[in-house]
Formats: C-alpha cells, sequence, structure tokens
C-alpha cells in the first residue's frame, strides 16, 4: 500500500517520503487535526536549483516563488490521485501543520536535525520545505529515533550574532529574524548591514558540511521561478499581485525596500 504512495508521489518529484503513526507525531494543533487521522505521510521538497552564492542579501527560499502556493496545487493532484486509487481518506498540510513536521521527518528515518534546529534531508540536505499528508490508512512502519548532527561547530561559529544555542535557535538574535522585523534598533540595522542581509540568513547552512554534496532539487517550480539577482528596482517594478508570490512579501513592500537601503 505505502509502495503505491510512494509511486504517485515520485510522480510529482517528491522522493524523500516516509510514513508514521499519528500516536508517534508531536500534536502542536489539536483543533486541525482530522478525528481520523491513524498516519502521516512526511516528505521532503527540495527548493535549492543551483549551487552559485547569492550576494544580494537574500536567502534561497526567498528568491523563489512561496512554497505555500506550490503545496496547495500540489495536494489538490495529489490528494485526488491517493483517493481515486486508495479507498483511504487524505488531507495535505504544509507549515501550519497539526504535527511537528520536523520531528516526524526525523523519526521516519529522511535524516536529522542540525544544532541549528533545521532539518536536513539525507540526500537533499537543509534546502528542504516539509511536507505531510494524513491519513486513515495505518501503518506498520516504526518508528526511529530521532537523530542529530555530529555537532562539529561550524554553524556556531559562523553565526555572526551567537544565535544557535545548545539545542535551537534564539530567535531574537538570529539575524533572519531580524530581518523580518518592522521597527529594529540601530544596532540590528547595523548587523544586517556589516553582514550583507535583507531577508533571511543561509549562513548557517552554507558552512554546514552536510550541505556541500546536497542534491540540487529536480522541482521545476523552484527553477523557473528563482530570481538570481534581487535589488530595489526589481522589488518596485512588481505588481502587487506578482510581489505576493514571494515569501518575503507577508510583511509588505516597504520593509523589504527599507532593508535594501539599510545594505546600501
Amino acid at each position: 500500500m505505502f509502495d503505491l504512495i510512494k509511486n504517485i508521489l515520485a510522480r510529482h518529484n517528491l522522493t524523500r517520503i516516509g510514513i508514521i503513526d499519528i500516536k508517534e507525531c508531536d500534536i502542536i494543533n489539536q483543533r486541525i487535526l482530522p478525528e481520523w487521522s491513524k498516519s502521516a505521510i512526511i516528505f521532503c521538497i527540495p527548493y535549492r536549483s543551483t549551487n552559485d552564492s547569492a550576494t544580494d542579501g537574500f536567502s534561497e527560499y526567498a528568491r523563489i516563488y512561496d512554497y505555500h502556493n506550490f503545496c496547495q496545487s500540489l495536494y489538490t493532484s495529489i490528494t485526488a490521485e491517493l483517493s481515486e486509487n486508495l479507498n483511504f481518506k487524505f488531507k495535505g498540510f504544509c507549515d501550519h501543520s497539526p504535527i511537528n513536521e520536523k520531528l516526524a521527518a526525523a523519526k521516519c528515518g529522511l535524516g536529522f536535525i542540525g544544532r541549528n534546529s533545521l532539518f536536513f534531508d539525507k540526500e537533499f540536505g537543509s534546502f528542504v520545505f516539509l511536507g505531510s499528508i494524513l491519513t486513515d490508512f495505518i501503518c506498520d512502519s516504526k518508528a526511529e529515533d530521532i537523530a542529530y548532527c555530529n555537532n562539529c561547530g561550524l554553524c556556531i561559529a559562523s553565526c555572526p550574532n551567537n544565535a544557535i544555542l545548545e539545542r535551537g535557535i534564539d530567535r531574537n538574535k538570529c539575524l533572519s529574524g531580524i530581518s523580518q522585523k518592522k521597527a529594529k534598533t540601530q544596532d540590528e540595522i547595523a548587523l544586517l548591514k556589516e553582514h550583507n542581509i535583507v531577508w533571511g540568513c543561509d549562513i548557517c547552512q552554507n558552512v554546514c558540511p552536510h550541505n556541500s554534496n546536497a542534491k540540487i532539487s529536480p522541482m521545476p517550480y523552484f527553477s523557473d521561478t528563482r530570481i538570481s539577482r534581487i535589488d530595489k528596482e526589481f522589488i518596485m517594478s512588481l505588481s502587487e499581485e506578482e510581489f505576493k508570490k514571494y515569501a518575503f512579501s507577508y510583511k509588505g513592500r516597504k520593509i523589504v525596500l527599507d532593508n535594501i537601503d539599510f545594505k546600501s
């Protein structure tokens, strides 16, 4: 049964797939958990489409169309195919999920959790989004122990603001979080300028050895929508409809333009 599920997802270039009993999942939003849920299908969505390093201050996830839009379209197709071929219920989630997708992915054996708190897929590294499809199909897979990185310390040493803790991230210090704040202190603005940050931060990902040989995403959605260089003129040229297709749009255009000005 699970082989058929994997084959259906593989037709959409989703090949890093696991399944876990819902009882093994950390439920973080009981309100949106379907009462019929028995298992969670977890999969990785790789989004890095090039090994070239950008210098414009935008994180890799921000220079492609927002993956939430991708997932909405994806789930429309996948859940219809699954329901057509299998006599079970299916409901897809991404990010706003009733379960902790990162821990579920680790328990499925798809990868491990890094010192920087990111999930690392065994093939595509940390440049992945996670998705989940809940179903009333009962799986017989056993949950694995959560694996962690070997703690080499490179991400800790490379973080400009000492945001990486013993386990997890101090989001008040993380440059990615700071870049998304509407109101910033002068010290925070100076940090962004010093480290060439406009939106998001990939420093800890770029230095990680586990990403050095990670595969590139096979998904055209990300390679076709990727912008190699983002500047003020590009942001100002976008229509409101086009602007909203990017992940950096959710705080509004002004904050992105201000961040570019801070960097100048």
